[in-house]
């Protein structure tokens, strides 16, 4: 720890790595822009034969899931619109962002916009050119956002990465915080937090709204360090300055003694618990057919023909009506027995016993999609644009080398390892939530522990019969 915090002293840390980052990022989307397909079935082998498309959803992507489990929020340290952001709210109109975006509900918007149109409707996974339309207007958004509110409102109120990410950063044995709670009560110059610094390049004052002595879970801090230069320049020449830093936390502290979830962001783990489902299922032809059933079927009653009636109505089913079924059922029960919890406070309450299940589901479809997509990487450096490759393949004039021997059994042990914790930290949180709130007979706490026992059966059943059969 000492070493990370003697990193962010430094002035050009973590900026060199946010230049590299953004380099990294102009350099995907050149890569993506110079393929692209409306064939739906050749985009299926672009998507991993285009080297920026590669990339991006097999391995950024899951490995910033991975990260955030594992370490927090540290991809925020790094990320390129962070610092775009922040650079244009130095020169921007720094208005207060209103109310209904500091409500949370637009990153959770934003990111079903994404899922329900981006991903399911006009596959910005599979199309190198439309995902890289879609990080330029991430970067877009960025930059407008940072020209019109104050401070970092991209990153405090806008982004879904950072969202989910914050999510997944409780489980984390690592955090933000200060080392003497009693140095920033005493606090004269509190650079931290000063309006004064809030615009210098380096040593600012937060961006996103945080006081470092009252962080006390990983959700909203986005550890760009700055509040540690801001407290050692503020306070040169004071000893046992700078306090805050990046310090050991106990392991799932923010699991285990959970904090309720507000409004947006049960509604974000509640769309997201059904993303991870589908995730995780439609890797197994058998319960990919069992999943896609009803939506197959709804559509072919309906007589939906078009691209964006098929998608939305997919994902409407998928990611709304799936997470329904499992949030829902543990209530009905309960109720069934008795139970006098209202509805709203189940789901904000309740909601965080989700949550290590989703990271389980994630974290276990990040090692099946890196690992699977090992092969491809050869094909890819030799031809980066990846449309000759794919004709290849198709064609079967060239042959896909197979997966490595060890790769089956490391994804099972480690699924395996993922949804059991999974399961096991959603039954302890229940268990404490169910000791605060519920009162009265045992039948009542036992069925709060269906939320573990439907979804994490439905996760952990797959994977061992996917296995097996």
């Amino acid at each position: 720890m000492k070493t990370i915090n003697r990193l962010f002293r430094l002035q050009f840390f973590p900026l060199v790595l946010q230049v590299v980052s953004l380099g990294a990022f102009v350099l995907l989307v050149a890569g993506g822009l110079v393929a692209d397909t409306s064939e739906m079935g050749f985009a299926k082998v672009l998507r991993n034969t285009n080297l920026a498309n590669l990339l991006v959803w097999s391995y950024w992507w899951p490995l910033i899931i991975l990260s955030a489990i594992f370490l927090g929020r540290v991809w925020c340290t790094i990320c390129p619109v962070e610092l775009l952001t922040s650079l244009a709210s130095r020169i921007g109109l720094r208005r207060r962002p209103p109310a209904w975006l500091r409500s949370g509900w637009a990153m959770t918007a934003l990111y079903v916009a994404i899922l329900f149109v981006g991903i399911h409707t006009l596959a910005i996974h599979r199309v190198p050119r439309r995902m890289a339309l879609y990080l330029m207007g991430l970067a877009g958004i960025a930059l407008l956002s940072g020209l019109l509110f104050a401070r970092n409102a991209f990153c405090a109120h806008l982004c879904p990465v950072g969202h989910l990410l914050g999510l997944y950063a409780r489980f984390a044995p690592f955090g933000w915080a200060v080392r003497r709670r009693d140095l920033c009560s005493t606090c004269k110059d509190r650079s931290c937090i000063s309006g004064e610094r809030a615009y210098d390049f380096q040593g600012r004052s937060c961006g996103v709204g945080l006081h470092p002595a009252r962080i006390d879970r990983n959700d909203d801090c986005i550890l760009c360090g700055q509040c540690l230069k801001a407290c050692e320049q503020g306070g040169a020449g004071i000893t046992d300055r700078p306090n805050p830093g990046w310090f050991r936390r106990r392991w799932f502290a923010d699991v285990l003694e959970p904090k309720p979830l507000s409004a947006a962001q049960a509604a974000f783990a509640f769309v997201v618990s059904g993303f991870v489902v589908y995730e995780l299922l439609t890797e197994w032809n058998v319960s990919a057919a069992m999943l896609l059933w009803l939506p197959l079927k709804v559509e072919a009653i309906v007589g939906v023909g078009t691209v964006w009636g098929r998608g939305l109505l997919k994902s409407t089913l998928l990611f709304i009506g799936l997470p329904a079924l499992f949030w829902s059922l543990p209530y009905l029960a309960f109720r069934l027995v008795g139970g006098k919890l209202a509805l709203q406070d189940y789901v904000l309450r309740f909601g965080a016993a989700f949550l290590p299940l989703m990271a389980g589901a994630h974290a276990t479809k990040a090692v099946i999609k890196m690992t699977s997509r090992l092969p491809y990487w050869r094909l890819a450096l030799v031809d980066p644009v990846g449309l000759g490759t794919a004709r290849a393949l198709l064609s079967r004039t060239r042959v896909l080398a197979p997966l490595p021997l060890w790769r089956d059994p490391l994804v099972t042990a480690v699924g395996l390892v993922f949804m059991g914790g999974g399961v096991v930290l959603s039954a302890m949180t229940v268990r404490r939530l169910a000791g605060q709130w519920v009162a009265g007979s045992g039948r009542r706490r036992a069925s709060l522990y269906l939320i573990p026992a439907l979804l994490g059966g439905v996760l952990f059943g797959m994977l061992i019969s996917w296995r097996v059969w």
